[in-house]
Protein backbone atom coordinates (compact mmCIF):
# COMPACT_ATOMS: atom_id res chain seq x y z
CA UNK A 1 0.00 0.00 0.00
CA UNK A 2 1.70 3.09 -0.71
CA UNK A 3 1.87 6.20 1.39
CA UNK A 4 -0.90 8.02 -0.20
CA UNK A 5 -3.68 5.29 0.25
CA UNK A 6 -2.46 5.11 3.62
CA UNK A 7 -2.56 8.31 4.39
CA UNK A 8 -6.21 8.17 3.15
CA UNK A 9 -6.84 5.19 5.15
CA UNK A 10 -5.79 5.77 8.25
CA UNK A 11 -6.60 3.71 11.40
CA UNK A 12 -9.31 6.18 12.08
CA UNK A 13 -10.92 6.40 8.47
CA UNK A 14 -10.51 2.40 8.50
CA UNK A 15 -12.62 2.54 12.24
CA UNK A 16 -15.12 4.41 10.70
CA UNK A 17 -16.19 2.45 7.94
CA UNK A 18 -15.96 -0.98 10.49
CA UNK A 19 -19.43 1.11 11.82
CA UNK A 20 -21.15 0.83 9.43
CA UNK A 21 -19.81 -2.75 8.37
CA UNK A 22 -21.95 -3.45 12.02
CA UNK A 23 -24.62 -1.34 11.32
CA UNK A 24 -25.67 -2.16 7.82
CA UNK A 25 -25.99 -5.49 9.64
CA UNK A 26 -29.13 -4.15 11.21
CA UNK A 27 -30.36 -2.60 8.02
CA UNK A 28 -29.98 -6.01 6.31
CA UNK A 29 -30.86 -8.90 7.89
CA UNK A 30 -33.73 -6.72 10.18
CA UNK A 31 -35.13 -4.22 7.89
CA UNK A 32 -34.90 -5.43 4.24
CA UNK A 33 -34.48 -9.07 5.22
CA UNK A 34 -35.92 -10.80 8.26
CA UNK A 35 -38.11 -8.12 9.77
CA UNK A 36 -40.46 -8.04 7.03
CA UNK A 37 -40.73 -11.55 6.56
CA UNK A 38 -40.79 -12.65 9.93
CA UNK A 39 -43.49 -9.48 10.58
CA UNK A 40 -46.24 -10.39 8.30
CA UNK A 41 -45.48 -14.26 8.15
CA UNK A 42 -45.28 -14.84 12.29
CA UNK A 43 -45.85 -12.05 14.45
CA UNK A 44 -49.03 -10.73 12.93
CA UNK A 45 -50.25 -14.10 12.58
CA UNK A 46 -54.10 -13.61 12.69
CA UNK A 47 -54.16 -10.48 10.53
CA UNK A 48 -54.75 -9.83 6.98
CA UNK A 49 -51.89 -9.04 4.92
CA UNK A 50 -52.41 -6.15 3.74
CA UNK A 51 -53.48 -4.39 7.27
CA UNK A 52 -50.67 -5.92 8.48
CA UNK A 53 -48.51 -3.83 5.81
CA UNK A 54 -50.48 -0.72 6.49
CA UNK A 55 -49.18 -0.77 10.67
CA UNK A 56 -46.48 -1.13 9.67
CA UNK A 57 -45.64 1.60 7.03
CA UNK A 58 -48.18 3.69 9.43
CA UNK A 59 -45.48 2.80 12.68
CA UNK A 60 -42.51 3.58 10.11
CA UNK A 61 -43.83 7.02 9.51
CA UNK A 62 -44.75 7.48 13.35
CA UNK A 63 -40.93 6.76 13.70
CA UNK A 64 -39.53 8.93 11.54
CA UNK A 65 -41.75 11.70 12.64
CA UNK A 66 -39.96 11.37 16.39
CA UNK A 67 -36.79 11.58 14.26
CA UNK A 68 -37.85 14.99 12.51
CA UNK A 69 -38.67 16.40 15.93
CA UNK A 70 -34.99 15.30 17.69
CA UNK A 71 -32.23 14.18 15.47
CA UNK A 72 -31.83 18.23 14.55
CA UNK A 73 -31.27 18.87 18.64
CA UNK A 74 -28.98 15.69 18.78
CA UNK A 75 -26.54 17.03 16.20
CA UNK A 76 -26.73 20.47 17.85
CA UNK A 77 -26.14 19.14 20.90
CA UNK A 78 -22.86 17.80 19.55
CA UNK A 79 -21.54 20.68 18.35
CA UNK A 80 -22.24 22.42 21.70
CA UNK A 81 -20.30 19.56 24.19
CA UNK A 82 -18.12 18.19 21.14
CA UNK A 83 -19.80 14.40 22.73
CA UNK A 84 -19.95 13.03 18.58
CA UNK A 85 -18.41 9.64 19.87
CA UNK A 86 -19.97 9.68 23.19
CA UNK A 87 -23.49 10.06 21.30
CA UNK A 88 -22.58 7.61 18.50
CA UNK A 89 -21.96 4.72 21.36
CA UNK A 90 -25.00 5.39 23.35
CA UNK A 91 -27.58 5.10 20.47
CA UNK A 92 -25.50 2.28 19.18
CA UNK A 93 -25.74 0.71 22.60
CA UNK A 94 -30.00 1.05 22.92
CA UNK A 95 -30.35 -0.08 19.26
CA UNK A 96 -28.14 -3.00 19.49
CA UNK A 97 -30.49 -3.94 23.04
CA UNK A 98 -33.78 -3.61 21.07
CA UNK A 99 -32.74 -5.66 18.11
CA UNK A 100 -31.78 -8.60 19.97
CA UNK A 101 -35.14 -8.10 22.42
CA UNK A 102 -36.84 -8.98 19.07
CA UNK A 103 -35.31 -12.37 19.67
CA UNK A 104 -37.87 -12.77 22.96
CA UNK A 105 -41.50 -12.39 21.12
CA UNK A 106 -43.46 -14.98 20.53
CA UNK A 107 -46.15 -15.72 17.54
CA UNK A 108 -48.92 -12.95 17.05
CA UNK A 109 -47.11 -10.27 19.18
CA UNK A 110 -46.76 -7.37 16.06
CA UNK A 111 -47.65 -4.46 18.25
CA UNK A 112 -44.21 -5.08 20.34
CA UNK A 113 -42.27 -6.37 17.30
CA UNK A 114 -43.23 -2.94 15.32
CA UNK A 115 -42.32 -0.97 18.79
CA UNK A 116 -39.05 -2.63 19.49
CA UNK A 117 -38.19 -2.04 15.57
CA UNK A 118 -39.70 1.31 15.80
CA UNK A 119 -37.33 1.88 18.74
CA UNK A 120 -33.58 0.35 17.31
CA UNK A 121 -34.85 2.00 13.95
CA UNK A 122 -34.81 5.24 15.63
CA UNK A 123 -31.66 4.74 17.19
CA UNK A 124 -30.40 3.66 13.43
CA UNK A 125 -31.65 6.22 12.25
CA UNK A 126 -30.24 9.41 14.99
CA UNK A 127 -26.77 7.43 15.27
CA UNK A 128 -25.84 8.56 11.95
CA UNK A 129 -25.48 11.72 12.88
CA UNK A 130 -22.73 11.66 14.91
CA UNK A 131 -21.13 8.56 12.39
CA UNK A 132 -21.75 11.16 9.32
CA UNK A 133 -20.00 14.33 11.37
CA UNK A 134 -17.08 12.04 12.13
CA UNK A 135 -16.47 11.71 8.15
CA UNK A 136 -16.26 15.36 7.80
CA UNK A 137 -13.01 15.25 10.85
CA UNK A 138 -11.07 12.58 9.64
CA UNK A 139 -11.23 12.43 6.17
CA UNK A 140 -9.59 14.21 3.63
CA UNK A 141 -11.49 16.67 1.56
CA UNK A 142 -9.92 15.70 -1.53
CA UNK A 143 -11.60 11.83 -0.46
CA UNK A 144 -14.49 12.64 1.10
CA UNK A 145 -16.63 11.29 -2.06
CA UNK A 146 -14.35 8.06 -1.90
CA UNK A 147 -14.10 7.31 1.81
CA UNK A 148 -17.92 8.05 2.10
CA UNK A 149 -18.94 5.27 -1.01
CA UNK A 150 -16.23 3.05 0.57
CA UNK A 151 -17.95 3.20 4.29
CA UNK A 152 -21.26 2.09 1.94
CA UNK A 153 -19.89 0.09 0.32
CA UNK A 154 -17.90 -2.10 3.54
CA UNK A 155 -21.29 -1.44 4.99
CA UNK A 156 -23.02 -3.66 2.00
CA UNK A 157 -20.82 -6.47 2.36
CA UNK A 158 -20.26 -7.47 5.80
CA UNK A 159 -24.29 -6.52 6.47
CA UNK A 160 -24.90 -8.64 3.13
CA UNK A 161 -22.19 -11.41 5.16
CA UNK A 162 -23.92 -11.62 8.08
CA UNK A 163 -27.17 -11.56 6.22
CA UNK A 164 -25.72 -14.86 4.11
CA UNK A 165 -25.07 -16.43 7.22
CA UNK A 166 -28.56 -15.75 8.59
CA UNK A 167 -30.38 -16.76 5.41
CA UNK A 168 -28.11 -19.91 5.28
CA UNK A 169 -29.55 -20.61 9.01
CA UNK A 170 -33.02 -19.79 7.86
CA UNK A 171 -33.04 -22.01 4.99
CA UNK A 172 -31.57 -24.63 6.08
CA UNK A 173 -32.88 -24.59 9.99
CA UNK A 174 -33.71 -28.03 10.06
CA UNK A 175 -30.11 -29.63 8.84
CA UNK A 176 -28.51 -27.19 11.31
CA UNK A 177 -30.24 -28.43 14.01
CA UNK A 178 -33.50 -25.45 15.10
CA UNK A 179 -36.42 -26.41 15.96
CA UNK A 180 -38.07 -24.21 13.68
CA UNK A 181 -37.53 -21.87 11.06
CA UNK A 182 -38.66 -19.01 13.39
CA UNK A 183 -35.74 -20.12 16.38
CA UNK A 184 -33.35 -19.50 13.81
CA UNK A 185 -34.82 -16.33 12.43
CA UNK A 186 -34.57 -15.31 16.24
CA UNK A 187 -31.24 -16.21 16.61
CA UNK A 188 -30.25 -14.26 13.67
CA UNK A 189 -31.99 -10.88 15.22
CA UNK A 190 -29.63 -11.82 18.23
CA UNK A 191 -26.57 -11.75 16.05
CA UNK A 192 -27.27 -8.51 14.29
CA UNK A 193 -27.27 -7.08 17.95
CA UNK A 194 -23.90 -8.83 19.00
CA UNK A 195 -22.37 -7.94 15.51
CA UNK A 196 -23.70 -3.92 15.52
CA UNK A 197 -22.03 -3.23 19.08
CA UNK A 198 -18.87 -5.14 18.24
CA UNK A 199 -18.25 -2.92 15.03
CA UNK A 200 -18.73 -0.05 16.91
CA UNK A 201 -15.62 -0.87 19.12
CA UNK A 202 -13.06 -0.14 16.59
CA UNK A 203 -14.13 3.89 16.63
CA UNK A 204 -14.86 3.76 20.26
CA UNK A 205 -11.35 2.79 20.75
CA UNK A 206 -9.56 5.04 17.81
CA UNK A 207 -11.52 8.13 17.65
CA UNK A 208 -10.62 10.67 20.63
CA UNK A 209 -12.83 13.73 21.72
CA UNK A 210 -12.39 15.89 24.27
CA UNK A 211 -15.93 16.81 25.68
CA UNK A 212 -16.74 20.01 26.98
CA UNK A 213 -19.27 19.48 30.11
CA UNK A 214 -22.21 21.83 30.46
CA UNK A 215 -25.04 20.92 32.38
CA UNK A 216 -28.45 19.07 30.45
CA UNK A 217 -30.40 22.60 30.89
CA UNK A 218 -27.66 24.90 29.16
CA UNK A 219 -27.49 21.91 26.27
CA UNK A 220 -30.73 22.43 25.51
CA UNK A 221 -31.15 25.65 25.51
CA UNK A 222 -28.16 26.18 23.65
CA UNK A 223 -29.08 23.80 21.30
CA UNK A 224 -32.71 25.28 20.55
CA UNK A 225 -30.99 28.97 20.44
CA UNK A 226 -28.38 27.76 17.48
CA UNK A 227 -30.70 25.34 15.45
CA UNK A 228 -33.66 28.61 15.37
CA UNK A 229 -30.46 30.52 14.45
CA UNK A 230 -29.51 28.54 11.80
CA UNK A 231 -33.14 27.97 10.78
CA UNK A 232 -33.55 31.85 10.87
CA UNK A 233 -30.60 32.54 8.94
CA UNK A 234 -31.25 29.64 5.98
CA UNK A 235 -31.53 32.20 3.39
CA UNK A 236 -27.71 32.38 4.03
CA UNK A 237 -27.45 29.04 2.93
CA UNK A 238 -29.64 28.91 -0.43
CA UNK A 239 -27.52 26.08 -1.96
CA UNK A 240 -27.36 23.66 0.99
CA UNK A 241 -31.58 24.69 1.35
CA UNK A 242 -31.90 23.84 -2.50
CA UNK A 243 -30.01 20.62 -2.12
CA UNK A 244 -31.90 19.16 1.36
CA UNK A 245 -35.32 19.89 -0.90
CA UNK A 246 -33.76 17.55 -3.88
CA UNK A 247 -32.43 15.08 -1.06
CA UNK A 248 -35.51 14.76 0.87
CA UNK A 249 -37.81 14.44 -2.43
CA UNK A 250 -34.99 11.58 -3.96
CA UNK A 251 -34.26 9.83 -1.02
CA UNK A 252 -37.70 8.92 -0.58
CA UNK A 253 -37.98 6.99 -2.93
CA UNK A 254 -34.67 5.24 -2.28
CA UNK A 255 -35.61 4.86 1.61
CA UNK A 256 -39.07 3.64 0.61
CA UNK A 257 -37.62 0.76 -1.84
CA UNK A 258 -35.36 -0.73 1.03
CA UNK A 259 -37.99 -0.54 3.67
CA UNK A 260 -40.88 -2.11 1.38
CA UNK A 261 -39.30 -4.31 -0.51
CA UNK A 262 -39.63 -7.59 0.83
CA UNK A 263 -43.48 -6.72 1.75
CA UNK A 264 -44.03 -5.58 -2.22
CA UNK A 265 -42.94 -8.79 -3.46
CA UNK A 266 -44.44 -11.15 -0.38
CA UNK A 267 -47.50 -8.97 -1.85
CA UNK A 268 -47.65 -9.73 -4.87
CA UNK A 269 -46.76 -13.72 -4.12
CA UNK A 270 -43.64 -14.69 -3.97
CA UNK A 271 -42.52 -16.77 -1.32
CA UNK A 272 -39.97 -15.82 1.91
CA UNK A 273 -37.67 -18.57 -0.22
CA UNK A 274 -37.59 -16.34 -3.34
CA UNK A 275 -37.26 -13.12 -1.58
CA UNK A 276 -34.21 -13.47 1.03
CA UNK A 277 -31.57 -14.92 -1.39
CA UNK A 278 -32.90 -11.54 -3.75
CA UNK A 279 -31.86 -9.86 -0.86
CA UNK A 280 -28.46 -11.25 0.09
CA UNK A 281 -28.10 -10.43 -3.72
CA UNK A 282 -28.60 -6.61 -3.21
CA UNK A 283 -25.70 -6.54 -0.91
CA UNK A 284 -23.03 -8.40 -3.02
CA UNK A 285 -23.76 -6.06 -6.15
CA UNK A 286 -24.11 -2.90 -4.19
CA UNK A 287 -20.25 -3.53 -2.61
CA UNK A 288 -18.52 -3.28 -5.58
CA UNK A 289 -20.67 -1.03 -7.61
CA UNK A 290 -20.92 1.50 -4.97
CA UNK A 291 -16.72 1.49 -4.77
CA UNK A 292 -17.40 2.26 -8.37
CA UNK A 293 -19.56 5.16 -7.74
CA UNK A 294 -17.28 6.36 -5.13
CA UNK A 295 -14.59 6.94 -8.00
CA UNK A 296 -16.64 7.89 -10.16
CA UNK A 297 -17.79 11.09 -7.91
CA UNK A 298 -14.06 11.69 -7.36
CA UNK A 299 -13.43 11.63 -10.77
CA UNK A 300 -16.23 13.60 -12.14
CA UNK A 301 -18.50 14.62 -8.95
CA UNK A 302 -21.22 13.69 -7.08
CA UNK A 303 -23.88 15.52 -8.89
CA UNK A 304 -23.14 13.45 -11.93
CA UNK A 305 -23.71 10.04 -9.86
CA UNK A 306 -26.89 11.43 -8.21
CA UNK A 307 -28.46 12.40 -11.77
CA UNK A 308 -27.63 8.87 -12.73
CA UNK A 309 -28.47 7.10 -9.71
CA UNK A 310 -32.16 9.10 -10.04
CA UNK A 311 -32.56 7.80 -13.73
CA UNK A 312 -31.91 4.12 -13.03
CA UNK A 313 -33.88 4.30 -9.68
CA UNK A 314 -37.37 5.92 -12.11
CA UNK A 315 -36.95 2.67 -14.71
CA UNK A 316 -36.74 0.31 -11.10
CA UNK A 317 -40.09 1.72 -9.93
CA UNK A 318 -41.42 1.33 -13.86
CA UNK A 319 -40.02 -1.83 -13.85
CA UNK A 320 -41.33 -3.49 -10.63
CA UNK A 321 -45.00 -3.05 -11.78
CA UNK A 322 -44.23 -5.44 -14.20
CA UNK A 323 -42.88 -8.07 -11.17
CA UNK A 324 -44.81 -11.60 -11.35
CA UNK A 325 -41.95 -13.62 -10.40
CA UNK A 326 -38.55 -14.75 -8.86
CA UNK A 327 -36.61 -14.19 -11.83
CA UNK A 328 -37.94 -10.89 -12.24
CA UNK A 329 -37.87 -10.00 -8.55
CA UNK A 330 -33.47 -11.18 -8.61
CA UNK A 331 -33.41 -8.84 -11.95
CA UNK A 332 -34.76 -6.10 -9.35
CA UNK A 333 -32.65 -6.79 -6.36
CA UNK A 334 -29.52 -6.37 -9.05
CA UNK A 335 -31.01 -3.26 -10.34
CA UNK A 336 -31.05 -1.46 -7.04
CA UNK A 337 -28.13 -2.75 -5.40
CA UNK A 338 -26.28 -0.95 -8.73
CA UNK A 339 -27.50 2.14 -7.66
CA UNK A 340 -28.47 1.96 -3.84
CA UNK A 341 -25.04 2.68 -2.51
CA UNK A 342 -24.31 5.43 -5.06
CA UNK A 343 -27.39 7.50 -4.11
CA UNK A 344 -26.24 7.16 -0.77
CA UNK A 345 -22.86 7.82 -0.93
CA UNK A 346 -22.74 10.57 -3.35
CA UNK A 347 -25.18 12.38 -1.01
CA UNK A 348 -23.39 12.49 1.91
CA UNK A 349 -20.20 13.08 0.42
CA UNK A 350 -21.96 16.24 -1.54
CA UNK A 351 -23.34 17.49 1.78
CA UNK A 352 -20.24 17.55 3.44
CA UNK A 353 -18.37 19.56 0.76
CA UNK A 354 -20.98 22.57 0.94
CA UNK A 355 -21.60 22.71 4.82
CA UNK A 356 -19.88 24.91 7.54
CA UNK A 357 -17.68 22.42 9.46
CA UNK A 358 -17.78 24.33 12.48
CA UNK A 359 -22.04 23.19 12.31
CA UNK A 360 -20.96 19.70 10.98
CA UNK A 361 -23.61 17.85 13.78
CA UNK A 362 -26.23 20.64 13.47
CA UNK A 363 -26.14 20.23 9.79
CA UNK A 364 -26.44 16.83 9.71
CA UNK A 365 -28.88 16.37 12.19
CA UNK A 366 -31.03 18.10 9.49
CA UNK A 367 -29.67 16.26 7.06
CA UNK A 368 -30.83 12.86 9.11
CA UNK A 369 -33.88 14.51 9.65
CA UNK A 370 -34.66 15.28 6.02
CA UNK A 371 -33.93 11.74 4.75
CA UNK A 372 -35.99 10.25 7.81
CA UNK A 373 -38.66 12.46 6.91
CA UNK A 374 -38.66 11.23 3.45
CA UNK A 375 -39.09 8.22 4.62
CA UNK A 376 -42.49 9.20 6.51
CA UNK A 377 -43.95 10.22 3.05
CA UNK A 378 -43.13 7.46 1.06
CA UNK A 379 -44.27 4.68 3.86
CA UNK A 380 -47.52 6.77 3.98
CA UNK A 381 -48.06 7.02 0.44
CA UNK A 382 -47.78 3.60 -0.36
CA UNK A 383 -49.81 2.29 2.63
CA UNK A 384 -52.70 4.74 1.96
CA UNK A 385 -53.25 3.79 -1.90
CA UNK A 386 -52.47 -0.10 -0.71
CA UNK A 387 -55.57 0.62 2.24
CA UNK A 388 -57.39 2.16 -0.68
CA UNK A 389 -56.69 0.02 -4.21
CA UNK A 390 -55.12 -3.30 -2.23
CA UNK A 391 -52.83 -3.76 -5.38
CA UNK A 392 -49.10 -2.86 -4.37
CA UNK A 393 -48.06 -2.38 -7.96
CA UNK A 394 -50.09 1.24 -8.33
CA UNK A 395 -49.03 1.87 -4.34
CA UNK A 396 -45.46 1.69 -5.65
CA UNK A 397 -45.80 4.12 -8.93
CA UNK A 398 -45.94 7.84 -7.15
CA UNK A 399 -42.90 6.70 -5.87
CA UNK A 400 -41.33 7.87 -9.17
CA UNK A 401 -42.91 11.52 -9.23
CA UNK A 402 -40.14 11.86 -6.20
CA UNK A 403 -37.14 10.63 -7.90
CA UNK A 404 -38.22 13.29 -10.93
CA UNK A 405 -39.29 15.87 -8.61
CA UNK A 406 -35.71 15.58 -6.66
CA UNK A 407 -33.71 15.45 -9.81
CA UNK A 408 -35.10 18.55 -11.06
CA UNK A 409 -34.23 20.59 -7.60
CA UNK A 410 -30.54 19.41 -7.88
CA UNK A 411 -30.37 20.92 -11.00
CA UNK A 412 -30.38 24.41 -9.45
CA UNK A 413 -27.77 23.07 -7.03
CA UNK A 414 -24.13 24.47 -7.01
CA UNK A 415 -21.49 21.68 -6.08
CA UNK A 416 -18.67 23.61 -4.18
CA UNK A 417 -16.38 24.56 -6.77
CA UNK A 418 -19.20 26.36 -8.47
CA UNK A 419 -20.00 28.63 -5.55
Amino acid sequence: MNNITTTVFSKKVKSWIAYDVGNSAFATTVVAGFFPVFYLQYWANGVEMADATVYKAWALAICNTIVLFTAPFIGAITDINNATKKSLIFFTTIGALFVGLLSTLSLGSWFYALLFFCIANYCFAVSQIPYDKILTKIAPANKLSQISNYGYAWGYLGGGTLFLVNALMFLFWEKIGFSSSADAIKISFMMVSIWWFLFMLPIRKNYNETIINHNKGFLLKKSFTNLLSTLKSISQYRNISLFLLAFFLFIDGAHTVIYLAADFALNVGLKANDVIPALILVQFVAFPATIFWGYIADRYGDKKVLFTTIIFYIFIIIFSTTLSSAIEFYILAILVGSVQGGIQGSSRSFYGKIIPLEKAGEFFGIYNVLGRAGAIFGPLMVGTLLALYGDVRIALLPIAVLFILGGLVLLVVREKNEI
